[in-house]
């Protein structure tokens, strides 16, 4: 609702890293307009860095998906999933296993609209199954007709004769 535009960069070395970025609207929940991760090889190692959001208050949702974790750690419940968009932003711990950032680079930033018209590529398949049933059923009674006529004219050869 508030994210506003994506980017991402590659460093002109495109071996050597690339960055996201978040651009995002005036929110309830934090005043940093544009948030930013990057990825780049140090030393041969992959390393990340991401900018630092400023929350406004009470609205941290990192600390909350993590007060929601604890909390559901001591109940019996089945454990639900606590990595949130700002967790994955946050967390710069292992970026060799950072599969989001490929995805978004890789995948989702040269070709969005198949995320966009995903549902609809679907439905539109689905309706293209069924008319083709349908002409397979024209073709059979063609066929049939076709069958029909060249019978007419065999019995009519078959009466010049």
């Amino acid at each position: 609702q508030y994210l506003e535009k994506l980017e991402v960069h590659e460093f002109e070395d495109i071996k050597s890293g690339f960055s996201l970025q978040f651009v995002f609207a005036d929110n309830p929940y934090f005043s940093t307009k544009a948030l930013k991760k990057e990825y780049r090889l140090e030393m041969g190692d992959p390393v990340s860095t991401s900018t630092e959001i400023e929350w406004k208050e009470g609205y941290n949702l990192v600390e909350k998906a993590a007060q929601r974790a604890a909390t559901a750690k001591g109940s019996r419940k089945r454990q639900l999933e606590t990595r949130t968009f700002f967790t994955w932003f946050s967390d710069n711990t292992d970026p060799s296993n950072d599969d989001v950032s490929e995805v978004i680079k890789d995948d989702l930033w040269p070709n969005p609209l198949q995320y966009f018209l995903v549902p609809d590529i679907e439905v539109e398949n689905g309706g293209e199954e069924e008319e083709s049933e349908e002409d397979e059923g024209d073709d059979q009674e063609v066929t049939e007709e076709e069958d029909v006529a060249y019978d007419d004219n065999e019995a009519e050869e078959d009466d010049d004769q």
